[in-house]
């Protein structure tokens, strides 16, 4: 089955399940995502949502969907599901307000994963000047090596970069910016 059938078949069990059920399965599927590392909640919600007829197929759909809005940071939640899918009012209004419901945890968990693209885990640097070229102008200039290694979700890699005094500085003053907005987040 593709993943667009599956799609549609999830939209189908949607628009003909109760705004109860609706409910409990869009809210189960937020607190999924804003939860996810806590079995004992997971337990519970898969208690749950086994009490709603085909749950399963409705709440990876909707976990996808959630995930999708909180990585796109899209506003118009009903505009969304309304275009995307046809779905009506009701179940619209069910999902924007249990996301406004949960509003924080899902910034938390956006912040969090656009923080955890890379991880630096070492720099090194070495300072030099140039004491021979063929360009009499690059002649005794100083300039600036960096060996940046980080961890991209279990992988180290490192990346060079040679930098003359004005970018070094450009770079200093880039990373100051950071560390200090960095720091009011915090």
């Amino acid at each position: 089955m593709s993943e667009t059938s599956i799609e549609q078949s999830a939209v189908d069990l949607i628009k003909i399940s109760t705004d109860k059920d609706f409910k409990i399965l869009t809210e189960a599927s937020t607190l999924y995502l804003t939860d996810r590392y806590n079995s004992d909640r997971l337990t519970d919600l898969n208690k749950t949502i086994e009490s709603v007829k085909d749950s399963k197929i409705i709440t990876k759909f909707l976990i996808k969907q959630i995930n999708e809005l909180i990585q796109s940071d899209q506003p118009k939640v009903v505009k969304h599901f309304q275009s995307n899918f046809g779905l009506d009012e009701s179940k619209c209004s069910i999902i924007k307000s249990i996301l406004e419901k949960y509003a924080e945890e899902l910034r938390k968990i956006k912040f969090s994963q656009t923080l955890m693209i890379s991880q630096l885990v070492d720099m090194e640097w070495k300072f030099g000047v140039t004491a021979s070229t063929n360009y009499i102008d690059k002649l005794g200039q100083a300039f600036l090596q960096i060996k940046l290694v980080y961890n991209t979700g279990g992988k180290i890699e490192s990346r060079f970069m040679e930098l003359t005094l004005p970018q070094f500085y450009s770079f200093l003053l880039e990373m100051n910016k950071a560390k200090s907005q960095m720091d009011y987040l915090s």
